[in-house]
């Protein structure tokens, strides 16, 4: 036997018995049904070469059946057997997928040929399938190769920033890290939670443009020089913009410290104006400054920082993300802070990683 099957589907016993002996003779491997809820079964636990299928049938006809067999993806040629010359139903059975049709009653000519045909486009649509799998395989893998490249590249940046500033590094790890869990309460999609966490990774990295003088000053910034402070958001922006994978993530950086009030900067936005990463970042944000040593103020416990938080909704936050952040213990945001200063790196390229990933 050549080895190709062939699946036989029709209501009537005498051709079914008639396409198997005649295909039988033609070295191939036959199957019979006797209709589509039967042809179905058999599909779903075999893999054919080639169907042939009934037209009209009981209770499952054929084109129905093809439509069900679309939806179970079956990488299987058809061809359609009518004793109708109906055209209209012949273009919709080659519209939902049918490679071709043959007319009750058969030349065997016409059969072998046709059966070549259909046998020789499953080989095809086989190898086309392999060929797209091995495809999107090499891009996966070239993708995973380029995220973790660029992890690599973001931590760079957020190290540049820790040799000026201390406390910046981790800073910049607890705050990736609370606004991932922040962000996760409200079910955003993956693809979004990726824009967020890269721009709560780089929210300072305009600051790399700040003169030493000011950044590093231990007193109070005079009004000048603060002037000077304010502008870090913009300089994030104009170095993060033209970069593929970090335009919108470069929005939050740009907008990390506007207020819900307006009484933000560099540009005063307001409300739902502001972008919901930088909502979401501004909250997380405080909470870090003020559970975290500065030379300018001393810490304070999770629960009153939290408490001080909830008092500036409506005014500097988000109210609608206020209720979230409030359900929040003050014993996880603990843990948080914890793991990633006991994990360090290690965990932020986790983070990175996976949230991409998942975007992909």
């Amino acid at each position: 036997m050549k080895g190709e099957s062939i699946l036989i589907v029709d209501d009537l016993e005498s051709i079914r018995f008639l396409l198997q002996d005649i295909l039988t003779t033609l070295r191939y491997n036959c199957e019979l049904a006797k209709d589509g809820s039967e042809c179905i079964k058999k599909c779903n636990s075999t893999q054919y070469d080639l169907i042939m299928l009934d037209f009209y049938m009981p209770n499952l006809n054929g084109l129905e059946t093809i439509e069900i067999l679309n939806m179970n993806n079956i990488d299987t040629s058809i061809l359609m057997l009518s004793s109708s010359k109906d055209i209209d139903d012949v273009k919709t059975a080659l519209k939902l997928g049918a490679y071709d049709y043959i007319f009750k009653p058969f030349e065997i000519k016409d059969i072998e040929a046709t059966v070549k045909r259909g046998i020789e486009r499953t080989k095809l649509l086989r190898e086309n399938k392999y060929y797209q799998q091995q495809l999107e395989k090499k891009v996966l893998d070239q993708t995973n190769e380029m995220m973790a490249l660029y992890a690599d590249t973001l931590e760079g940046m957020v190290l540049a920033l820790d040799l000026r500033e201390q406390e910046t590094g981790y800073h910049s790890y607890r705050v990736t890290e609370y606004t991932l869990h922040l962000a996760t309460q409200l079910n955003l999609p993956n693809e979004q939670l990726s824009i967020i966490v890269k721009g709560a990774l780089l929210h300072d990295i305009g600051k790399i443009g700040i003169p030493d003088s000011v950044l590093l000053k231990n007193e109070k910034l005079t009004p000048k020089e603060w002037e000077i402070m304010k502008t870090h958001p913009q300089l994030g922006y104009n170095l993060l913009k033209k970069i593929n994978f970090l335009e919108e993530s470069a929005k939050i950086v740009l907008t990390h410290h506007e207020w819900y009030d307006g009484n933000g900067y560099p540009n005063a936005m307001s409300g739902k104006d502001i972008p919901i990463g930088s909502r979401i970042f501004c909250i997380v944000d405080a909470l870090d400054a003020m559970t975290s040593d500065r030379v300018y103020r001393k810490t304070i416990g999770f629960g009153e920082a939290k408490q001080k938080i909830i008092e500036a909704s409506e005014s500097q936050f988000d109210p609608e993300i206020i209720e979230l952040f409030t359900k929040i213990s003050a014993t996880e945001w603990i843990d948080l802070k914890n793991r990633i200063e006991t994990s360090g790196i290690t965990f932020l390229k986790n983070i990175l990683y996976n949230t991409n990933k998942q975007a992909v």
